[in-house]
């Protein structure tokens, strides 16, 4: 079915415009819950301070598209600044009451032709496999596989996990464990930052052409303090090598400011020159039990690996981790 657009406004999403935020706001939320019901609710603040306090090293940019006066969609712009500098990402977002009209089309066309003039030639989009017609009719192509699993805090077996913890320690001898919240340690920071760098270069990237982000001490403080701002709280675990005194594994899981039943799971890394002593399950354990103790009330936690990180899932799925779908990293030129 399509429909008569001439009535759709297309326009920028301000912090001064009370009503466009929340009518991006409301969109955004309303669309989130319809495709992933099992997520949590978009966080108002987060949202909010998104705009007053963009995060280093990414340009946002939110359009708004009304028709007839009504808000029906978003698409959400996203400029890396640091690197990938030809590189948008693009979230197209659509109520339910106005799809398959032409709306989600005509929002990625005024996002697209945005990015284009502002250099850019290459839009990526990450979502299931639900809008798969949707997104070859835009000329964009699945170049990864991730898959979402689930942890449910109220099954997991926590004999097996002190098993699994035991044995972990039984390898890492030599090593330490310690914890941190929003703000990393400075004296952690410039591993942290090697760690945090060597993510897209050893993660599976694919068909995927994005280049690996260079995180240096500096920047990642920035990162710190700007979700601290956004109303984050994130539980991380590092592990240091006793003999140097050097961080060298770390696992991450971050919490929306008004949602306190559901967390993500963020990065887990272990140096090259580390690895085989388990640090990787002796860090994510250890963070699940400084989640848990820090927040009771947390029941399920959701994190996504590539479809062919059979290392990472392997400790996932030991730990009680369940599929619950695949998703597609989307790539297409603008240019």
């Amino acid at each position: 079915m399509t429909q008569d657009l001439s009535t759709l406004e297309i326009v920028e999403v301000r912090a001064d415009d009370p009503a466009a935020v929340d009518a991006a706001f409301q969109v955004g939320n309303e669309a989130m819950l319809a495709d992933y019901p099992e997520f949590p609710p978009n966080c108002r603040y987060e949202h909010d301070q998104h705009l007053l306090v963009p995060m280093p090293g990414m340009a946002r940019h939110t359009f708004l598209g009304r028709r007839d006066g009504g808000p029906v969609g978003t698409a959400m712009v996203d400029l890396p600044l640091w690197d990938n500098l030809d590189k948008a990402m693009i979230d197209v977002s659509v109520v339910p009451a106005a799809r398959r009209r032409g709306v989600g089309r005509a929002l990625y066309a005024h996002a697209a032709a945005f990015a284009r003039d502002q250099g850019r030639r290459s839009a990526l989009g990450f979502s299931t496999f639900h809008v798969e017609g949707f997104a070859h009719a835009l000329g964009l192509e699945s170049k990864l596989t991730d898959v979402r699993r689930r942890l449910d805090l109220s099954t997991v077996d926590d004999a097996l996990l002190d098993r699994l913890h035991a044995e972990g320690l039984a390898r890492a001898a030599g090593y330490s464990v310690v914890r941190w919240g929003n703000r990393t340690p400075d004296e952690l920071l410039e591993d942290a930052a090697a760690l945090d760098s060597s993510f897209i270069d050893e993660a599976p990237m694919g068909e995927l052409d994005y280049e690996p982000e260079q995180i240096d001490a500096d920047r990642l403080r920035q990162k710190d303090e700007v979700r601290s701002q956004h109303g984050k709280h994130t539980y991380n675990t590092g592990v240091l090598h006793d003999a140097s005194g050097r961080l060298v594994a770390w696992s991450g899981i971050r919490m929306q400011k008004t949602v306190d039943w559901h967390a993500w799971q963020q990065i887990t890394l272990v140096h090259p020159q580390h690895r085989g002593h388990r640090l990787g399950v002796v860090s994510k354990i250890e963070n699940l039990r400084f989640l848990r103790e820090a927040v009771p009330t947390v029941r399920v936690i959701d994190t996504f690996n590539a479809e062919v990180n059979a290392h990472m899932i392997a400790i996932n799925e030991a730990m009680g981790f369940q599929v619950r779908e695949r998703w597609a990293n989307w790539q297409g030129s603008i240019a």
